[in-house]
């Protein structure tokens, strides 16, 4: 997915490429179709190349609308101009969301009677294509993403394997595999290891990572599809985890296909999250200071009986429930087979992720937060209230 500048006119979008030879450009004239992304609404195109005249007056558009300086710097010649006609009508994006834009309770989800592990996977099925584009267009997820990546390449070494968890279209793979060995990438979506797939073949990387289709509670599956490999270290990252059920099947699990001294490093969403908090309230929506906090139910997981919060979440269009922990409850139910070494805020002090674009208007001040973050994002209090808590453990 690319995001350029278009001009519209007579139902059709004109798009500019500042480098002819760019794979976008490529890409679309040797499919003939391509995919049109507005804020909310998915438009199907036959793409053809513009040329002569028309291509003078989408020039001329562009710089009308962009002003002439971008056109100079960016699309002089010999750029290319592709002029995109729309086929049929347009559909809603299937954007990932969050908590706040779920419509469906978790009483009428349950109603429905549908499998907990089918629905996650039709949900993130259906947001695959949007995902990359959701995640890297907010600032809060990108930073997020940064941290926690930080903090897992402290830990492993250029020689080591890794396990990814939850894996997604793979934008965390794609970066981390530069600094090791191998990567065994896994996720219940088979769009989004579909996604992967490609990203793999793209980028020359079918040596470095290795997808699989396998949910969390299945991970003790990958020693038989790799041989029995076991891995030097592990990591879930933005909550995958909350979207998993048996989380004391999945513990069993991991901790078999660890070396022992091995590390997990997982990221989970809070029940309670600080900055969500204080920011609703400082707007006076008291209604909306606690959304996580649902009535609480027991699940049974590896034997035991916790306290979970499911949350009713939007992804893809479609609602889902995902279920939510304290940090105390979660490493609790690690014990046993891990022992807990680190817990980091993520983040501690700025709002959540989908707070971001408010978050952004107010830039200057919150770079001082995030140097703040740095510093006390891993000590008592703030590890306890984030957005998502960062769980560094080690396999016994």
């Amino acid at each position: 997915m690319v995001q350029v500048r278009f001009v519209s006119a007579d139902q059709s979008f004109f798009v500019l490429g500042g480098e002819g030879r760019s794979d976008w450009v490529s890409n679309a004239l040797r499919a003939g179709t391509a995919k049109v992304r507005t804020q909310e609404l998915v438009f199907h195109t036959l793409v053809s190349l513009v040329v002569g005249d028309e291509r003078v007056r989408v020039v001329h558009a562009f710089a009308s609308k962009y002003g002439s300086r971008i056109v100079k710097e960016w699309y002089s010649n010999p750029s290319a101009c592709l002029r995109l006609d729309l086929q049929g009508s347009p559909t809603l994006r299937g954007v990932v969301k969050g908590e706040g834009d779920a419509t469906t309770t978790y009483t009428e989800w349950l109603a429905g009677k549908k499998g907990y592990y089918a629905g996650v996977s039709e949900a993130f099925d259906s947001a695959s294509e949007e995902y990359d584009f959701t995640i890297s267009h907010n600032y809060i997820n990108t930073w997020i993403r940064k941290r926690s990546i930080s903090e897992l390449l402290r830990l492993v070494k250029p020689e080591d394997t890794l396990l990814e968890i939850g894996c997604g279209t793979g934008a965390e793979a794609v970066e981390i595999a530069k600094f090791v060995s191998q990567i065994l990438a896994t996720d219940i979506s088979e769009k989004m290891i579909g996604i992967l797939r490609k990203k793999i073949q793209a980028r020359n990387l079918t040596d470095k990572i290795i997808p699989l289709k396998i949910s969390a509670a299945d991970i003790a599956q990958v020693s038989s599809v790799v041989g029995g490999t076991k891995v030097q270290a592990a990591y879930s990252f933005n909550g995958a985890l909350n979207c998993e059920p048996n989380l004391g099947r999945f513990v069993e699990g991991l901790s078999h296909i660890l070396i022992p001294g091995g590390h997990f490093i997982c990221s989970l969403r809070n029940s309670f999250c600080l900055s969500e908090a204080l920011s609703h309230a400082v707007v006076f929506q008291f209604d909306r200071i606690t959304p996580r906090k649902t009535s609480s139910i027991m699940v049974s997981t590896g034997g035991k009986q916790v306290p979970a919060f499911p949350v009713m979440v939007s992804v893809g269009g479609r609602d889902i429930p995902a279920f939510y922990y304290t940090p105390g409850v979660f490493a609790e139910l690690f014990e046993g087979r891990f022992t807990l070494q680190r817990i980091i805020g993520l983040p501690a002090l700025l709002p959540p992720a989908y707070l971001s674009d408010y978050y952004v208007r107010f830039k200057n001040v919150g770079s001082i937060l995030e140097k703040f973050e740095w510093l006390l994002g891993g000590h008592f209090p703030f590890n306890r209230f984030g957005d998502q808590t960062l769980f560094v453990f080690q396999n016994r």
